[in-house]
């Protein structure tokens, strides 16, 4: 049994996926983030960012971070071949694409979404978004053209947490001037993820719509 804390649309979709993939039971806690009950005391003893996701598992053990959940889930789960394992071919680019996604782009997408985390003042914070925006569509361009080159997938032939965690990610620029998918191997991927059941009911369970 694992418990998942999350809230529509955020950090917590990729993991939300994998867990599907899984099969395993799990029970979905929703948190509320337009009432802010993601920094609720009672949330901030399991979270102390006070973020989603958060994973509990074997009882009462606790991870955060959506990108350290995928890893652990598919280290945990290998019988769902959603990660390559330690001397495959694909094992290190799966690990760069993990770190990227989210160390890089996801941070980016940050900048967009809550400048107010990061600087005062609200030209400023204008300012940073716009930035940020640039810099979204260029990392986006610069895996549409990995996918082209040599996907279909990020490493390759073979589909992996990581293309779930790009999915995602392409979701959060959907209010943006040029969102992730009008970069075509972008929302080739994209479609890929629609398409999987697991994907799908994660969606619906959620609420959400994803364009592709």
């Amino acid at each position: 049994m694992y418990k998942l804390y999350w809230s529509p649309g955020s950090a917590a979709m990729a993991p939300h996926a994998l867990l599907n993939e899984i099969g395993a039971p799990v029970e979905l806690i929703k948190i509320d983030d337009e009432k802010n009950e993601q920094k609720s005391a009672e949330y901030m003893r399991l979270n102390p960012h006070g973020r989603v996701p958060t994973l509990v598992y074997d009882g009462a053990k606790l991870m955060y971070e959506s990108a350290a959940i995928c890893l652990f889930l598919t280290e945990r789960h290998p019988e769902i071949g959603l990660a390559p394992k330690p001397g495959d071919p694909d094992r290190g680019l799966f690990l760069q694409w993990m770190a990227y996604l989210t160390n890089t782009l996801q941070e980016a997408l940050m900048h967009y979404w809550h400048g107010d985390y990061f600087i005062d003042g609200t030209d400023q914070q204008k300012q940073m978004s716009q930035k940020a925006e640039r810099r979204c569509d260029q990392m986006f361009g610069l895996l549409d053209g990995v996918l082209a080159k040599s996907g279909p997938y990020l490493c390759g032939k073979s589909f992996y947490a990581c293309d779930y965690y790009a999915a995602m990610l392409a979701r959060w620029t959907r209010k943006m001037e040029k969102p992730a998918i009008t970069h075509p191997e972008i929302r080739r991927l994209v479609r890929t993820c629609l398409a999987r059941p697991a994907y799908a009911k994660m969606l619906s369970a959620q609420g959400i719509d994803q364009a592709a």
